[in-house]
């Protein structure tokens, strides 16, 4: 019985919760930024300990701004993809399974689990999807 998108999509949701991967738009660089900032600035205003106070200022506000920023891969999968971004991402994966030679939903699984470099093949090729097409930063 042949893979449909619904099954492989479960699948690579299964695996990426398993590896509890998230993804971020420019979070992480934003909050560089203003980590860096603020530092800077401590640093011209108080020398070395203005380092540390403007570091830790910074970091803290930069952790409050980017909160709730961060989504794991399934919720961007489920809620955030449109028909056809996931109907892509089934092509990409679908790619990767073609090459495992599997046929059936009930192999795919037990041989993922099993099988170290076929899961990551298919992880790889979701954070290349993910990368390219929808500009997200994975964060592992």
């Amino acid at each position: 019985m042949p893979v449909n998108s619904r099954e492989i999509l479960n699948v690579v949701t299964e695996l990426t919760e398993d590896r509890r991967v998230r993804v971020t738009m420019t979070e992480s660089f934003k909050g560089g930024c203003i980590a860096a900032t603020t530092t800077i600035i401590g640093g011209m205003v108080l020398g070395p300990a203005g380092l540390a106070i403007g570091g830790a200022v910074g970091g803290c506000a930069a952790a409050i701004m980017s909160k709730d920023k961060f989504k794991p891969i399934p919720q961007v999968i489920m809620n955030d993809m449109t028909d056809a971004q996931r109907e892509r991402l089934v092509a990409s994966v679908s790619a990767v399974i073609a090459d495992l030679r599997v046929e059936d939903i009930a192999l795919l699984l037990p041989l993922l689990l099993e099988n170290r470099a076929a899961k990551e093949a298919i992880l790889r090729s979701v954070f290349a999807f993910l990368q390219t097409e929808m500009q997200l930063q994975i964060m592992d």
